[in-house]
């Protein structure tokens, strides 16, 4: 029947169209296609490589508009023919906010819609429900099965166990990915954190060849997109629903915690260099935040993450935020078997430099206090991270008028950084852009332009051309030239900051 079928379609010229649905398997399909013809056929498939079969045509997920047409249609609560906009302000308002919960699957959308209109329960009512007992929806079958043999749940399900049969390491890096945000997946994270990942997907992580063929079968079934460019992969967030309602309670909270792990495995040091990298991950880093939460994961990558995460925050201006997480960190830090074993020392002094941002100073004078003990108990009277803690002390004192106070603290924590840095590191630039500031305030500029003047030699060595702090020792200098008539020279440095600024921002 099939070679008839063929032969007929290869003897007619145009005028029809043949229709292969659900062809996944596209080396099957290929031998229900005639050979030479002139007519047209159409694949659905989940393989998102046709090789010389076909051209494809990528079927994205509806948008809002479009997804809640679909639904209100299919729901009953607007004729087949009869545009969004004759649909009540709640019935639209509401059915958007279905589509948002189910991330524009046009299967889901329908799935829903014949549950509210089977039920009558409003849509409402879906909504409410879906929140609680998601896992029972996305499971259920329509009473009008000739629609949809299958549910979504049980779609994806049996997807996951042909993975599972192909390459479980591949169904291990869907797990991993089940708990970051759906969007945007930065393979470093699998790569980075390949220690991390669990024994099947950590040689896989690490080895480009094995991790490309793993991606290759979870992208035969579209479990997940992958970006060439940008070197991330992208999840629908009802796949990960169901990937994750489906494991048991030991099974979840494993793969919670591996993937913790591999965040702040990936999560560079916060510096400016680093930003790019620290953005990329930060809706992943927001995720295991809340993992963090959920599971009451208390071991040191957990408070480490977080603190990184907060510091960046903080960096950006994101003060609430900021402060959640870094109360975080510094509870799990503090009820830790020995918290001098942990990060409690930079969680703390990034809590000094939140409330200092806020001018809350009385509020951050503790814990800067408490991070100086902490690290002249743990690394000594002389260590680097010492003099960084006396440098944001002296700062709260300077900033709140207190320059006697403030004077010697700058002194130590310079003293302390040429004998423990190179002489041109940055750090010991901060600390003596920080003095000159003192001196200027107290107008003693005599004694200020000479720290400015080396400050500044060192950044523009070391530092990127475009660095922030460049343009900030630039200004500050330039308003001590300012204080003593020496306008064209301070005019000079404001427009060499002002094309930094600009720069930094287009």
């Amino acid at each position: 029947m099939v070679a008839a079928v063929k032969r007929w379609l290869a003897s007619n010229k145009g005028g029809w169209l043949l229709i292969l649905d659900n062809a996944d398997d596209l080396e099957l399909a290929a031998d229900f296609m005639p050979l030479a013809s002139s007519g047209h056929i159409l694949l659905t498939t989940r393989a998102q490589s046709t090789g010389a079969i076909a051209n494809s045509l990528e079927v994205e997920k509806m948008e809002q508009a479009e997804g809640a047409l679909l639904l209100l249609r299919r729901a009953k609560k607007l004729a087949a023919d009869a545009p969004l906009q004759q649909a009540t302000a709640p019935d639209r308002s509401q059915a958007e906010a279905i589509v948002e919960e189910l991330d524009g699957l046009p299967l889901a959308l329908d799935q829903a819609g014949a549950y509210i209109e089977e039920t009558n329960c409003g849509l409402s009512g879906y909504l409410n429900l879906y929140r609680t007992r998601r896992t029972d929806l996305l499971q259920r079958r329509s009473k009008l099965r000739s629609e949809h043999p299958e549910p979504v749940g049980t779609t994806w399900s049996l997807s996951f166990q042909k993975v599972e049969q192909a390459n479980p390491a591949a169904a291990d890096l869907l797990r991993l990915c089940a708990f970051l945000d759906s969007e945007a997946i930065p393979e470093d994270i699998i790569t980075e954190g390949a220690a991390e990942v669990g024994p099947l997907l950590q040689p896989v992580a690490a080895d480009a060849f094995q991790l490309n063929e793993a991606i290759e079968v979870l992208r035969t079934y579209s479990l997940i997109k992958r970006n060439a460019e940008t070197r991330t992969l992208n999840m629908h967030r009802l796949v990960q629903v169901v990937l994750k309602d489906g494991m048991d309670k030991k099974t979840q909270p494993r793969w919670a915690q591996r993937t913790v792990k591999a965040v702040n495995a990936a999560f560079p040091r916060v510096e400016y260099s680093t930003w790019p990298r620290c953005q990329a991950c930060l809706p992943h880093a927001l995720a295991c935040a809340a993992l963090i939460e959920l599971h009451k994961f208390t071991f040191p990558e957990a408070a480490r993450l977080l603190g990184k995460v907060g510091w960046y925050l903080r960096e950006h201006a994101l003060y609430a935020q900021a402060e959640a997480l870094l109360r975080q960190a510094l509870s799990i830090c503090e009820h830790a078997p020995d918290p001098e074993d942990t990060d409690i020392g930079s969680i703390l002094n990034s809590l000094v430099l939140l409330y200092r941002a806020q001018g809350k100073y009385a509020q951050a004078l503790p814990y800067g206090q408490r991070a100086l003990v902490f690290y002249e108990k743990t690394l000594g009277p002389d260590h680097s991270y010492t003099a960084t803690t006396l440098n944001n002390l002296a700062q709260l004192y300077r900033f709140r008028g207190k320059y006697t106070e403030a004077e010697p603290l700058y002194q130590r924590a310079l003293a302390i950084k040429e004998q423990a840095l190179e002489l041109d590191h940055p750090s010991t630039a901060t600390t003596l852009d920080n003095l000159a500031q003192l001196y200027h305030d107290q107008g003693k500029y005599t004694e200020a332009e000479p720290l400015y003047q080396r400050a500044l030699a060192i950044v523009e060595k070391v530092l990127d051309p475009d660095h922030p702090d460049t343009a900030a020792t630039l200004e500050n200098y330039a308003g001590l030239l300012r204080q003593v008539q020496r306008t064209e020279e301070a005019a000079r440095l404001e427009q060499r900051a002002r094309a930094i600024r600009a720069r930094r921002s287009s």
